[in-house]
């Protein structure tokens, strides 16, 4: 077989591959249905059933609400809890703004548990890679993060479940130094 030929037969063989696939992409999307309001939104969702069988979509108290990132800066990490605290402020839970802040913070002992289950749509979730219930491997990064926090000058020691860690000597770094070095760690041992 010539070589010429053999690309003519490789050439129709992905033609071919291209429009089996086309047609399988096209099959999997289904018949069209139209919904109660007979209207189209072009996107896709998934709706899981009920328990009375008919679909339902999502309503987790965790649907919706920002979804931070390890890498979020916290530009856009501090405008994301913005919205949530002038969301309880705007339901009247009481507090006010600190000392050289431009955001409003809830005071202590607030009982508006209205006001917090109203706003709790705008409250950011940590990272994933944050929390023990959905990183198998929490604990040992959580490890590495006060390591790497201690090789760079914040003596620290880690509590033994990871909630946390309490400071184990002089602190020589400023509060910007500090944060910088959290947020290097952070990224460098929850990855």
């Amino acid at each position: 077989m010539s070589n010429l030929t053999h690309r003519r037969r490789s050439a129709a063989l992905t033609g071919l591959g291209a429009a089996a696939a086309l047609a399988l992409l096209a099959a999997c999307g289904g018949g069209h249905t139209e919904s109660k309001d007979k209207q189209d939104k072009g996107v896709a969702s998934i709706v899981t059933p009920s328990a009375s069988g008919s679909p339902t979509p999502d309503a987790s108290p965790e649907s919706g609400r920002p979804q931070l990132r390890l890498d979020t800066s916290p530009a856009e990490e501090a405008r994301l809890n913005g919205i949530y605290l002038n969301c309880l402020r705007d339901h009247g839970v009481p507090g006010g703004y600190k000392p050289g802040s431009s955001q409003w913070f809830p005071g202590g002992g607030s009982t508006k548990d209205a006001a917090y289950k109203a706003c709790l749509s705008k409250k950011p979730l940590q990272p994933p890679e944050l929390d023990p219930a959905t990183n198998p491997h929490y604990l040992d990064d959580f490890r590495e993060y006060v390591r790497c926090l201690n090789a760079g000058g914040l003596k620290v020691k880690g509590l033994p479940d990871g909630s946390g860690w309490n400071y184990d000597g002089p602190v020589t770094l400023s509060e910007s130094e500090q944060a910088d070095l959290d947020r290097r760690c952070t990224l460098k041992a929850y990855r």
